[in-house]
């Protein structure tokens, strides 16, 4: 797209006017591969008008909302970023490189969370091949589980994520079949083969909600904003009439700002029985994750601790963390303990390892966990897929022994068992 037709595209005041409507949000523009500077607010026509003739190509959005979108910066612990959100929405980004299968996973959660009880819900195409689902704060519950809401971001989006996943994982295998799964691997020119796991379908190998975009500060999209890769424009289009799209609609000559992404209607507590819900069934894996249920042919080895052979996910979580915090804590204690590490080893190291984080946890929390640990069994750490661990606070970024191993400590045992055939 030349500039001049970006400018043309951008510089209407319908378009402007729904790009400023940003309460409360950080806002950013992009200039193809590059955001420009953050954080940002729109509060003016010539706030937007001055980053269009300056080169913008596209603007985006929180899916937080802040006190004072001004004062955020990159350098502030988790504790300050909560005491300065007033609220967070729901967006989950339907992730498909095939627009209808796109359509397909977008009405089933749209059914799905009116189902619960939710009708303040609103969705548009992403400006890409997928589209972006909205429920606002308004209709969230106060509290959940005596903490507020507010300050349950990123968990509570992604507890609800999973959640949706796995009450449309059987529905959504029906649906892709019924599309064909050879004419998806023709279209996305991939082996079939890689769309199973252990001889089993996985729907969710060809099309995901993308958990990125579930973290703090993160962004997406603004509506009747500009897609770089591929020129269209993310419009929000009727929740009824997702199966409807036409890939037309989002072409800048044909776009009609008459919906507004942002514009509900929302009721405080709609979407309570979705939360509660969610977190009812997430605690329940939890639970498996604590107690493995492969544990009768589960051997501890003795390995030193190196950790240049770590996996991928065990390093991210080493560098320190403001997310998954406990969550780390259980998968090194059990990671390390399976290595045959000492409990006084583990103790220290993970002492260490916690003034990384931000902010620490409390130094008797930790105790605490590894003295809980050695009163039992030993138990590997939960496994790569383990629901509410390693994609739920995004440490998960596989490499390529990860595709041969299901376990971080299987990974670490196939590395080290690699370099001593090697070094014999």
């Amino acid at each position: 797209m030349k500039p001049s037709d970006i400018l043309k595209y951008y510089l209407n005041d319908n378009v402007i006017n729904r790009l400023l409507n940003v309460k409360d949000r950080e806002c950013a523009a992009r200039y193809y591969d590059k955001f420009g500077k953050r954080p940002m607010l729109f509060q003016y026509p010539s706030d937007v008008e001055t980053l269009i003739k300056s080169g913008a190509t596209s603007f985006h959005v929180s899916e937080e909302r802040w006190i004072n979108p001004l004062l955020l910066d990159k350098e502030l612990p988790k504790d300050q970023l909560d005491d300065m959100r007033k609220g967070w929405d729901l967006l989950i980004d339907v992730d498909c490189k095939i627009l209808d299968i796109s359509k397909i996973f977008t009405k089933m959660i749209v059914d799905k969370i009116g189902s619960e009880g939710v009708k303040s819900t609103s969705v548009k195409f992403s400006g890409g091949s997928g589209f972006h689902v909205l429920v606002p704060y308004e209709t969230f519950p106060d509290s959940i589980n005596g903490i507020s809401t507010k300050r349950l971001f990123p968990d509570a989006p992604m507890v609800v994520s999973i959640f949706l996943k796995n009450e449309l994982k059987d529905r959504l295998e029906r649906e892709v079949k019924n599309y064909g799964v050879d004419r998806i691997a023709k279209e996305l020119n991939i082996e079939k083969e890689k769309f199973y796991q252990d001889g089993k379908f996985d729907p969710y190998s060809i099309i995901d909600i993308d958990t990125v975009l579930i973290s703090e500060r993160h962004m997406f999209r603004m509506q009747y904003s500009l897609n770089e890769k591929k020129w269209f424009v993310s419009i929000p289009i009727d929740k009824n009439k997702v199966e409807e799209f036409n890939i037309e609609q989002a072409k800048p000559e044909n776009v009609d700002t008459k919906l507004d992404f942002f514009d509900l209607s929302p009721q405080r507590n709609e979407a309570s029985s979705l939360f509660i819900r969610a977190y009812d069934a997430f605690q329940s894996e939890d639970r498996k994750a604590a107690e493995p249920a492969e544990t009768k042919s589960f051997m501890p080895v003795s390995l030193p601790l190196d950790v240049t052979k770590l996996p991928p996910c065990i390093k991210i979580i080493l560098n320190g963390l403001s997310d998954g915090r406990k969550r780390s804590v259980f998968i090194l204690v059990n990671f390390l303990r399976s290595i045959g590490r000492t409990k006084e080893e583990i103790t220290s190291f993970l002492i260490e390892w916690n003034n990384k984080n931000k902010p620490p946890l409390k130094q008797n929390l930790i105790l605490q966990q590894v003295e809980y640990a050695f009163s039992g069994k030993s138990y590997p750490p939960p496994n790569c897929d383990s629901k509410g661990y390693y994609k739920f606070f995004n440490v998960c970024f596989p490499d390529q022994t990860c595709k041969f191993i299901k376990n971080p400590l299987s990974y670490y045992i196939r590395v080290n068992a690699k370099n001593h055939k090697k070094t014999r």
